[in-house]
């Protein structure tokens, strides 16, 4: 077959533009550093990038699952050690004042101080985090406990519990129902406001005799409220063991999927800029060439 003028130049310009591609295609690697930018690039590569991306973006939510669910934790405990204190403070008060050897009025300022105490240990059931009440279940956008001017403490809240995805198929629990803190009666415990009321009436008792029995009651009654307090801070350690033993997990996890998209998406810059000079150098020996063999009126037009 006969070559022609024609097809000669035909075949410059096919190969000067598939040089000029690869040219500008090294040149975006080493701009962008990375040697996938779209997905025809390498559609294949592309596919385990997205797979890649996919995945670090449910490690990153269970991160900061965990995360909340730390805090939440750590929360809970602080406002829990609060509570135990305030009930060993009525328990000192309930043991100072159940004797006999205590004056109507002595008894009358331990139980307003009996009184603040069981105000803030209301408060405390009522604290937030995170702008959601911690111990009021599923209901947790209003205050779980009110109480009436009769100190009767009544709970609004549910049975509901708080949830953590922390990894595929992996939830952590953690319980948000105030009665079993606070009003664990029901399951042969203590309801703390109930005992701290019956304290109330023992000091405002204008029967001594009388009074200091209901005050003497409640010395026990306290203690396994304290217990009962403690069991509850007990049942968070596990949980917060798991919490950040799967953060240890998924941070390791996390830098090998991100080790993985590197090495599918990331240019080798060196190796980019070797081809880019190969490509220039293999462009102009191309010129060269069809200056040689081409019209020059064509070559001019090339170049």
């Amino acid at each position: 077959m006969r070559v022609t003028q024609n097809m000669m130049s035909n075949m410059f310009v096919s190969n000067l533009r598939r040089q000029t591609e690869a040219m500008a295609q090294r040149q975006e690697q080493i701009a962008t550093q990375k040697r996938i930018n779209r997905p025809s690039d390498d559609p294949g590569g592309m596919g385990r990038v997205l797979a890649g991306r996919s995945e670090l973006s449910a490690i990153e939510q269970y991160a900061y699952n965990i995360v909340q669910g730390k805090a939440r934790l750590e929360a809970s405990e602080e406002v829990l050690s609060l509570v135990d204190g305030l009930i060993a403070q009525a328990q000192s008060i309930a043991e100072a004042n159940g004797g006999a050897g205590k004056t109507a009025s002595e008894r009358e300022l331990a139980a307003e101080q009996v009184k603040e105490i069981y105000d803030q240990v209301l408060q405390l059931g009522n604290s937030k985090f995170g702008g959601r009440y911690l111990f009021a279940g599923d209901q947790n956008d209003s205050a779980p406990f009110t109480r009436d001017d009769d100190y009767a403490a009544t709970y609004h809240g549910d049975g509901g519990s708080f949830k953590l995805s922390i990894s595929d198929h992996a939830v952590v629990t953690i319980d948000a129902d105030g009665r079993n803190y606070f009003q664990d009666a029901a399951d042969g415990g203590v309801n703390i406001f109930d005992e701290l009321r019956a304290l109330i009436d023992g000091l405002e008792n204008s029967d001594v005799a009388v009074g200091s029995t209901q005050i003497s009651a409640t010395v026990d009654s306290l203690e396994e409220a304290r217990v009962q307090i403690m069991n509850k801070r007990t049942e968070a350690a596990p949980k917060l063991y798991r919490l950040e033993a799967t953060e240890r997990y998924l941070s390791n996890v996390k830098t090998s999927v991100q080790d993985r998209i590197a090495g599918a998406e990331d240019a080798d810059t060196a190796q980019a800029v070797i081809e880019l000079k190969n490509l220039e150098t293999a462009y102009e020996s191309t010129l060269e060439a069809a200056s040689r063999i081409i019209q020059p009126s064509l070559v001019n037009f090339l170049s």
